[in-house]
């Protein structure tokens, strides 16, 4: 059988809820789980981000981290845009859509969290699961920046699957980003 050390170390991910770590143990006793993880802290065996999120090292990754600190929730906006390679600014702030608007220091980490409508947030389209965290693919992160800022200016639009764009701009129910969404695809066509 197992220790817990060594569950943790099997599944592929870093970063782990307190539920996460009752159905991964299989403790459905919450006192008996909780005297484990204060076990796992004390012994530097699990450390803690954040009360309820914790990770099997110091060097973990702050997206997967961000995810779990406040879920429902995806990177997505400069930071999505960043990753897929649109946007050449660094910026140490890591972006997240989540159901409430709030900006959270973790760790060294600033996580800012942008609110979506639950219709939108939980609407699956264009989010894919990379290294063990949820993240807007980059049609999805357009849509995400535009209906967040109208107005924002895309460095680069090459990589970018028109038709998978506009699919998932109608997804948000609004006029004004489908019709900002169909300018930005005539500036890419131009581009190409």
């Amino acid at each position: 059988m197992k220790t817990k050390a060594e569950i943790l170390l099997s599944v592929p991910q870093a970063v782990f809820t307190v539920d996460d770590l009752a159905i991964l143990w299989k403790m459905p006793n919450r006192s008996k789980l909780w005297e484990s993880i204060k076990y796992y802290v004390r012994t530097k065996r699990l450390y803690s981000i954040q009360r309820g999120v914790y990770a099997i090292s110091e060097d973990y990754s702050p997206f997967e981290a961000g995810v779990k600190l406040f879920p429902p929730a995806y990177v997505s906006f400069t930071s999505a845009l960043a990753h897929h390679g649109v946007l050449f600014q660094f910026s140490s702030e890591i972006h997240l859509m989540a159901q409430t608007s709030k900006r959270v220091e973790v760790s060294g980490h600033v996580f800012v969290y942008h609110q979506l409508k639950n219709e939108i947030l939980l609407n699956q389209q264009g989010i894919e699961k990379i290294d063990n965290y949820w993240i807007a693919s980059l049609e999805r992160a357009i849509c995400d920046t535009s209906y967040l800022i109208p107005n924002f200016v895309f460095e680069y639009l090459g990589n970018v699957d028109l038709q998978r764009l506009a699919l998932i701009a109608k997804n948000y129910n609004n006029k004004a980003l489908e019709k900002r969404i169909e300018q930005i695809i005539a500036i890419a066509k131009e581009e190409r």
